[in-house]
């Protein structure tokens, strides 16, 4: 039989006293046992601390936080807790002071229990709560008080509910503190909305929730994302009414685009897709249509963006190497096959790659297609492993490549008649698309920023007509469709996945570099569907013309291990 110790009860109840947060409660009988000198029954203290460091996990389960001071540390779950330990906490649940320490042991003692002597500790958990409220509310953390009020009051009404107590007396103190709440013109939401979720959550009490909700929506008004939290609650609890759903949704989405209007920035863009997404998920097609078209006349000069530079230093030596590479060529052809063959960017190597800083800042789980404008979500996509690290890879590689060809322009100045002789390929570049190519590589070496309009769809046809040999590259016709050829990203892709071809360690770079939305310039499709704002600088043009030579040479070597023989 356990014995309550005079002492350590009135340490338990001056530990108590104005507190807001049970883990107070333990570090003060922590702080009581060491200025004591051993007056205290440190069994005792040891199992109330461990008790009050037991939190309620989101699923209403207790789960224990609290280490002590023996060997072992204690249980983080109730069902491993002594008898001693729950015969301990009944005795100080019975006669301590504060309601919020009887209602929190009397919840543990519940958890473990079973039979009669379940429900006797539930009761008295529910009673003792309730009478907490005013409790906390008193205490001198007030901010803090008044959430653990409502924290109290909640779970009282669901460990009530739980074995079918009657609950309309909490429920009316609960609507009672909720109003109380605004009485006091606090802009600060938070024991408003826990007190009134609970009620929102279960139709039978829909009716109490009612007036709070609608209050709430206009109390909290000036904040657009709490008004329509409550405006959503709103919604819940007259779902029977549907005219007055569709109002409530049409309020919803008028919250967010009033507030866009005082917003800049890509803040106010943020707030045009929140009230987009609702509207679409609602139905309200024409508020739908509407925001879009807001969305749309957004430009660039709206969404207030920085370009971010940074400088990259590259070494004198690493330029040098490269060109006198390329001046060992013995004629155009060998220079051209230089260019290919240095080591590509791909690398699966993550060692080499720690060092680099990333080329951009990215919102977490979005990404700003600047054309509409839209808000695109790429939540559940895992980012491939060093992406980021890869497009400065990309970006640094493109640097050498124009610089190589740069050098290759001041040694040989082919025409364009040599250049297309240089690049035919029967089958993947017939002449005439070779003399195309060579036009692009000519308009490259004379700044013409036409040349990437002209060198990306070569670059296309040539991956497709060497695919084309190896793998299907052609959809077939299957009820309605009409069937069609696979796209550069399709193809790149597909390349990607056989390494027993040749190229296909350039195919993830040139995936990036060519129709990657998320991460690279994505300038095959920025290009073919008139997105682009600015041209694509020069280094990506040489990178795009590089394409077109990996493509070439693979072509020819036809397979890794072909090339190799």
């Amino acid at each position: 039989m356990i014995v309550i110790d005079s002492a350590t009860l009135d340490a338990l109840n001056a530990a108590s006293q104005g507190f807001v947060f049970y883990s107070d409660i333990s570090d003060r009988l922590g702080a009581a046992t060491r200025g004591t000198g051993g007056e205290l029954d440190e069994e005792h203290i040891e199992t109330l601390r461990a008790g009050f460091l037991f939190y309620l996990s989101p699923d209403d389960t207790f789960v224990g936080a609290y280490v002590g001071a023996r060997s072992q540390p204690w249980p983080r779950d109730l069902s491993e807790i002594s008898g001693r330990a729950v015969e301990i906490w009944a005795e100080y649940a019975a006669e301590a002071d504060h309601p919020g320490v009887r209602g929190h042991l009397h919840d543990l003692l519940h958890a473990v229990s079973a039979g009669r002597p379940k429900i006797k500790h539930l009761r008295a958990a529910v009673d003792s709560y309730v009478e907490s409220a005013d409790w906390f509310e008193a205490a001198p953390q007030v901010s803090g008080g008044d959430l653990y009020a409502a924290k109290s009051l909640v779970r009282a009404f669901k460990l009530a509910l739980s074995v079918n107590l009657p609950a309309a007396d909490i429920v009316a103190t609960m609507v009672c503190r909720a109003n109380a709440e605004m009485d006091k013109g606090d802009e600060r939401p938070g024991v408003v909305g826990i007190l009134l979720d609970p009620l929102v959550a279960r139709s039978k009490w829909h009716a109490h929730a009612l007036p709070v909700a609608e209050r709430a929506a206009e109390h909290y008004r000036r904040d657009p994302h709490v008004r329509v939290s409550f405006l959503r609650n709103l919604a819940a609890v007259t779902k029977s009414d549907p005219g007055r759903v569709e109002r409530i949704n049409r309020a919803i989405a008028a919250t967010y685009t009033d507030a866009a209007e005082g917003l800049t920035g890509v803040a106010k863009l943020m707030m045009l897709t929140d009230a987009a997404v609702h509207a679409r998920d609602k139905g309200l097609s024409d508020l739908h249509t509407d925001i879009r078209m807001r969305q749309q006349a957004l430009t660039r000069e709206d969404l207030e963006f920085q370009e971010i530079r940074f400088d990259v230093s590259m070494p004198e030596e690493l330029f040098d190497a490269a060109s006198a590479y390329i001046g060992e060529a013995k004629d155009l052809e060998d220079a051209l096959r230089r260019i290919v063959v240095p080591p590509q960017p791909e690398s699966t190597d993550e060692g080499g790659e720690e060092g680099l800083q990333p080329s951009f800042l990215r919102l977490d789980t979005n990404r700003i297609n600047t054309t509409g404008p839209v808000l695109v979500h790429d939540v559940g996509q895992q980012e491939v492993p060093g992406q980021e690290q890869r497009v400065i890879g990309l970006e640094l590689t493109g640097v050498l490549i124009s610089y190589q060809l740069d050098i290759l322009w001041e040694r040989f100045e082919p025409s364009v008649r040599e250049m297309t002789t240089a690049l035919n390929d029967p089958v993947v570049l017939p002449a005439e698309r070779a003399r195309l190519l060579a036009r692009a590589f000519r308009m490259y070496w004379e700044y013409d920023e036409i040349a990437v309009f002209v060198a990306v769809p070569l670059v296309e046809g040539i991956l497709r007509r060497y695919l084309e040999q190896h793998i299907p590259v052609i959809r077939l016709a299957k009820g309605e469709s009409t069937g069609g050829v696979g796209l550069l990203g399709g193809l790149l892709r597909s390349l990607a996945d056989r390494p027993d071809l040749a190229g296909s360690a350039w195919a993830r770079s040139f995936l990036l570099l060519l129709v990657e939305p998320a991460a690279g310039p994505n300038v095959r499709n920025t290009i073919a569907h008139d997105l682009w704002e600015s041209l694509p600088p020069r280094h990506q043009t040489a990178m795009v013309l590089l394409a077109a030579l990996v493509f070439l040479r693979a072509a020819s070597a036809g397979s890794t291990s072909k090339a190799e023989g």
